[in-house]
């Protein structure tokens, strides 16, 4: 399969789709210290239906889910509240030439936590690849691997591409 650049909000480049992280709160503990970088060794069930941006963000949180209990941290809990705003922060992004995070704070006024997060991606790789890029990108390893936040949901939405693999930008939201 053909490896898709990756440009970060840092600059980062490497195989998948284009991401970005963002944390908003001062006072954040971070991520806790790690022995060794996980590796997405989690993969996507059979009967998925990866064209399908539900399907794929489910997929999506469970992989984030995966490399969560890989380092020794609960799942995220799936929070309905945030779904919506994820589909529609991710929705905004489509056609834009960058991943830009919009602010933060009006995700905490409609889903109420004190501390919020965002990874960004767009691509066309599988969900595993995605969640290996978050894994391997230092801002969105920390959003992913915080203790601190417990709660999360993912929005996809096609953001060009074919029928067959459409390319699809997604926000990963998380609250404490």
């Amino acid at each position: 399969m053909p490896r898709h650049p990756i440009r970060l909000a840092v600059t980062i480049v490497a195989a998948g789709a284009l991401l970005t992280a963002c944390t908003t709160l001062p006072g954040r503990g971070g991520t806790p210290m790690l022995t060794a970088t996980p590796q997405a060794t989690w993969t996507a069930p059979g009967g998925i239906d990866l064209t399908d941006p539900d399907q794929y963000a489910a997929a999506l949180e469970d992989g984030v889910n995966a490399a969560r209990v890989q380092i020794g941290l609960d799942p995220l809990e799936h929070e309905p509240c945030l779904q919506p705003v994820a589909v529609e922060r991710a929705a905004a992004l489509v056609g834009a030439p960058e991943l830009t995070h919009a602010p933060l704070p009006p995700v905490r006024k409609q889903c109420p936590g004190g501390l919020v997060a965002e990874n960004l991606s767009r691509g066309v790789d599988p969900p595993q690849i995605v969640v290996q890029a978050w894994i391997d990108s230092p801002t969105h390893l920390e959003n992913l691997a915080s203790g601190e936040l417990r709660r999360g949901a993912i929005g996809c939405v096609a953001d060009g591409g074919t029928a067959t693999r459409p390319r699809l930008v997604c926000s990963h939201l998380f609250l404490d």
